[in-house]
């Protein structure tokens, strides 16, 4: 904090903000220079289902979490109080339901995308 009660970035903050954006672009670069470009609709989307377990998980890990969540959760627990996390019971619900009875009717009927 400042004289006058700012708040001001400092060098560490700085630093992992540079970290995250130079590993998020070294990603994409690697990729767009690594060639296999994709030829179908199908090897775009699924990769030809040849993805191993991590990329998948923490591609479904990121589209759970968003900013808002992780700066809001904070928040919330010290407006609140921690009756926060009993939505987090529906969501595991949600979760084991969708893993066990949709995506495997999905891959059965080889679709890729709810909208087929």
């Amino acid at each position: 904090m400042g004289l006058m009660g700012e708040a001001r970035l400092g060098i560490a903050d700085y630093v992992v903000f540079a970290i995250f954006i130079l590993s998020s672009l070294s990603i994409g670069v690697y990729h767009a220079l690594s060639g296999g470009r994709q030829r179908t609709t199908k090897e775009y989307l699924t990769a030809d289902k040849k993805l191993k377990v991590v990329p998948i998980s923490l591609s479904l890990l990121v589209s759970f979490q968003s900013a808002i969540m992780i700066l809001g959760y904070p928040a919330e627990m010290y407006m609140r109080g921690a009756q926060l996390y009993i939505g987090n019971i529906g969501m595991l619900i949600g979760t084991i339901l969708t893993t066990r009875l949709w995506v495997p009717l999905f891959y059965k009927l080889q679709i890729t995308s709810t909208f087929e």
